[in-house]
């Protein structure tokens, strides 16, 4: 069914990873010089970001969009804030957002109900971006290099608000007028598209990176369509981006599922490649990379499907 693979409830601080004895040695040896928090917009609830400034910055942010399957999740849990220090330990400013939880204490059954979420976080995205570009000196944020990066929901968050500024979608009339991430990084990600396969009409696509599950039983890796709508994981649209010549690259993880997800801390030296090689070189390169990485732990929530979340009654059951 389609919402077999809409639907993302995992519980990132179930699984652990191992750094790389780089990052951790980064970690150690670099302190933030700040860590501060903002109101940024007001929606039925307010919104917050926090921001954190790099000691020695490379000149880029990143945005970070936590998962969490429009359910539940936050930018203050552990595994996120530890994340965004170790994006920071690598030269990057780091701007983690709140943003509103279409699925939360609602009833997902109906397709509406899961459009409205993805359209809720990319609206909210976008308000975010604007008042990063509004309030950039405030910020110390070169509003010209922000690379958008998000983990399951918040990966779809990235590339729906990417995809809705391409096509003046409303859900993103709050960015700027002609401001363009520089690039997109999406965990477990994909795109939603009410008119068929994906099409980015008015302008082109930031390079993107992909990290996707080959088995993800929760955001769909390859595409599932009911008519027009549908949605469209990394493999549909590295076919997408093949078509119509778009800077990409993409890792598929062979046999693992949805805990890919959370593979930011393990992949930094492939997102410092990505940045240095299509952003700050500008080359336009197609890279596609099928590997088995056995540092992954697969666990139950990998290969889930939407009836099994029935059954979970807390995160101790995951």
């Amino acid at each position: 069914m389609l919402l077999h693979l809409f639907y993302d409830i995992i519980m990132i601080r179930k699984i652990c990873f191992i750094c790389c004895a780089a990052c951790s040695f980064l970690l150690q040896a670099q302190q933030l010089d700040t860590v501060r928090s903002f109101e940024y917009v007001q929606r039925d609830s307010v919104l917050s970001l926090d921001v954190y400034n790099a000691s020695q910055p490379n000149g880029y942010t990143v945005m970070h969009i936590y998962g969490g399957g429009f359910v539940n999740g936050s930018r203050l849990t552990k595994w996120d804030v530890d994340y965004c220090k170790q994006l920071v330990a690598c030269g990057y400013n780091v701007v983690a957002i709140d943003y509103r939880l279409g699925l939360k204490n609602v009833k997902y059954g109906k397709l509406e109900t899961l459009e409205n979420a993805f359209y809720m976080a990319a609206e909210d995205c976008s308000a975010a971006v604007a008042y990063i570009v509004k309030h950039a000196q405030e910020l110390n944020i070169d509003p010209a290099k922000i690379i958008l990066e998000g983990s399951s929901a918040g990966a779809i968050t990235a590339l729906m608000t990417d995809y809705g500024r391409c096509n003046d979608l409303p859900f993103t009339r709050d960015l700027p007028k002609d401001w363009k991430p520089v690039g997109i990084v999406a965990y477990s990600g994909a795109i939603y598209s009410e008119n068929g396969l994906v099409k980015w009409k008015n302008d082109s696509p930031a390079p993107t990176l992909m990290f996707h599950g080959t088995v993800d039983g929760i955001v769909a890796y390859n595409q599932i369509k009911i008519f027009n709508k549908g949605m469209f994981g990394a493999k549909a649209l590295v076919k997408r981006f093949e078509k119509f010549n778009y800077p990409y690259a993409v890792y598929r993880y062979t046999d693992l599922g949805h805990e890919v997800s959370i593979g930011g801390p393990m992949t930094i030296d492939e997102f410092n490649f990505f940045v240095d090689q299509y952003i700050t070189e500008g080359k336009k390169l197609h890279q596609d990379i099928t590997i088995r990485n056995d540092a992954y732990r697969p666990s139950k929530v990998s290969k889930m499907k939407l009836s099994d979340f029935n059954k979970v009654q807390s995160s101790d059951d995951l």
